[in-house]
């Protein structure tokens, strides 16, 4: 697991520096602490950190072909390098080290930029090709490692993260008023924009080709929701019994210790389940939770999985610093984020480091087999519009229309509300609602009237609605759904998260669930073996009945969030007053002072629930602290 960076100059007399290409590499030193390196041609240079995993004594990088002419950086791993390096070995290669990286560079040159098709894996890497003076990148399937660039026919910069493009000194760092927005209503901001208005993120399934100063974006690989009504449950749980089998042990290739984090939800256990079908020996586990009983401890549940599965489980109670944590967490981010998960994915890699570099997590679950519960108002809303229109119309509107609008998103009123505010609208309103952080009301009352005008011009639905939109194959409401939570829910927030986060302390976490093979199996089940009426997850839980208790099994679903509504009524709420009423995120003219006071009152004073919308304030002041001077402002 590495971090890569570069830049290329159109200007072909133009020459990249080395002193350019370590202040950008150093910026990433996180994400690799073993190893680094640089490469320069003239106009182009690229550059590397390093995490050992695999050939730890050979794989510095760049490598470079037998000749030297072709040269790669890369970040992640190709677990099916090895059978790949024997085919290419066949064809008369010549390999100095026993790398998947350098698998990679005689792929390039014997298939050209269809090699990416060839691996199964993690990965972005860039290859210069100085034979006809181009760059090719390539971003994994579903986006599991970043690649951000920012082009203009003068020059092309890009990284594994932003920081590298911000040294380059290359970057306007003006704000992205529609990324912005698309922050306030996802909590992050969906692929190809970022905050940044100049700087993108090369798309998952993905690749990026420089040529004379002009780039290529080109995508290769996609999932189509094609249903196989000819598909019989048993067979359909003996194909996921066997790929899960595949997807697992092939990510068990390490040459460092390597364990998994263990919730105690079903992604997370099956995932362990089958680690321990695969190896010989227990499995190191790692969980952390917060102290009390209720929704913010999985700790019970993971001593359960952990004890049955029989792992060599550790566990963490934490109370964190949150005021301390926060400048660090916003310092890896990039970008604002505001999911609080952040907090526990960064305890809990910092936790896991002290013991492995390497962990399996069971990510993507969910978005392959609909495990979320905003499924169920949307399911709710198709079967209210199968109804017949007296009832309809004449007893149950009535009755959801006595239900009061309300600005908080937890509690029963809320849910009610925001399922009968929709059922009229259908299933894609109820569950773009359930989505949706600032809905309107709340921007209407946060946001000041300058910021409100651009918003005004603007459509935050239209990224929703384009993937909802996308594939006409499928007709299935669920898929189209699912389709939205794989491309834009999962690489933009669940996996930019634990990407940086772990990569904040070095370690490398792999992702069996969303292997491209589980992906596109996933896509082809009927709707019905996802979520059968209200019961979410279907065929994954029924497939985990094998290998896990019925207490795991049947558990209610739970995120991995901190108790951040309590933490919002202690030091944390005192910390969020001092930074956003101070003057210097006045100045900055997005929000209202009066309206901000009001909602920390509110939230503090327990009158009204609002932690959600003050850490997503919160997150992006602290963002303008870490990444913008003090008089970056909306009229800048």
């Amino acid at each position: 697991m590495c971090g890569i960076c570069g830049i290329l100059y159109s200007d072909p007399l133009r020459h990249v520096t080395e002193q350019l290409l370590t202040r950008m590499n150093d910026t990433i030193r996180h994400r690799g602490p073993d190893d680094d390196g640089i490469y320069t041609d003239g106009q182009a240079g690229i550059a590397m950190r390093r995490l050992s995993i695999i050939d730890v004594s050979g794989g510095h990088q760049p490598i470079s072909n037998e000749d030297g002419t072709v040269w790669i950086v890369y970040n992640g791993e190709t677990y099916n390098y090895q059978g790949l390096r024997e085919e290419l070995i066949h064809l008369g290669h010549v390999f100095k080290t026993h790398s998947d990286t350098e698998t990679i560079l005689h792929a390039y040159e014997e298939f050209g930029n269809a090699c990416v098709e060839r691996l199964n894996g993690m990965f972005c890497f860039a290859i210069w090709d100085s034979r006809n003076r181009s760059l090719f990148i390539a971003r994994d399937r579903l986006g599991i490692k970043p690649l951000y660039f920012d082009y203009n026919t003068e020059r092309l910069v890009f990284g594994s993260e932003i920081k590298p493009l911000l040294a380059s000194d290359e970057i306007d760092t003006s704000i992205d008023l529609k990324g912005f927005q698309y922050y306030l209503t996802y909590l992050y901001t969906p692929a190809a924009r970022t905050i940044y208005k100049n700087v993108q993120k090369l798309l998952p399934g993905h690749t990026l080709t420089w040529r004379d100063g002009q780039i290529t974006v080109e995508k290769y690989w996609d999932v189509s929701y094609t249903e196989d009504t000819s598909i019989t449950e048993p067979d359909a749980l003996e194909q996921l019994d066997e790929l899960l089998t595949d997807a697992v042990g092939i990510r068990l290739m390490s040459e460092v210790p390597l364990g998994a984090f263990l919730s105690g939800g079903i992604d997370s256990s099956m995932v362990v389940a089958y680690m321990m079908k695969a190896l010989d020996r227990p499995v190191e586990t790692f969980s952390i939770g917060f102290p009390g009983e209720g929704p913010f401890n999985e700790l019970n549940d993971a001593r359960v999985a952990a004890a049955h599965l029989k792992t060599e489980h550790h566990e963490l109670v934490v109370e964190p610093d949150a005021v301390g944590l926060m400048p660090d967490i916003m310092k890896y981010l990039d970008e604002p984020m505001g999911d609080s998960s952040v907090v526990p994915t960064y305890l809990l890699s910092q936790f896991a480091r002290d013991h492995v570099t390497v962990s399996l997590a069971g990510d993507g679950g969910d978005e392959l087999f609909a495990g979320y519960d905003r499924y169920k108002p949307a399911q709710a809303a198709l079967m209210y519009d199968r109804l017949p229109e007296l009832l309809r119309k004449g007893l149950i509107r009535p009755v959801l229309g006595l239900i009061p609008e309300v600005e908080q998103k937890d509690g029963m009123i809320a849910r009610l509300r925001r399922i009968g505010g929709d059922l009229d609208r259908g299933y894609r309103s109820t569950f773009l609602r359930w989505i949706t952080n600032f809905n309107q009301t709340t921007m209407g009352r946060l946001c000041t009237p300058e910021l409100l005008e651009i918003f005004g011009e603007l459509d935050a639905y239209d990224v929703a609605n384009r993937y909802l939109d996308q594939d006409g194959s499928s007709t299935a409401p669920l898929n189209q759904l699912l389709r939205f939570e794989t491309k834009a829910y999962l690489p933009d927030d669940l996996l930019m998260k634990v990407d940086r986060m772990s990569m904040a302390h070095s370690l490398e976490v792999r992702v069996p669930l969303i292997d491209y093979r589980l992906v596109e199996f996933a896509a082809s089940l009927p709707v019905h073996m996802k979520l059968k009426g209200f019961n979410t997850k279907y065929l994954l839980k029924k497939l985990s009945e094998r290998y896990l208790p019925d207490s795991i099994v049947n558990k209610k679903k739970q995120g991995f969030v901190p108790p951040l509504s309590d933490w919002l009524r202690g030091p944390l709420g005192d910390y969020a007053r001092d930074v956003l009423l101070d003057q210097t995120a006045r100045n900055r003219g997005f929000f209202k002072a009066d309206e901000v006071s009001n909602m920390l009152d509110d939230h503090q004073s327990g009158r009204r629930s609002f932690h959600y919308q003050i850490w997503v304030l919160l997150a992006f002041e602290m963002w303008c602290r870490s990444y913008l001077d003090d008089t970056a402002t909306l009229s800048s």
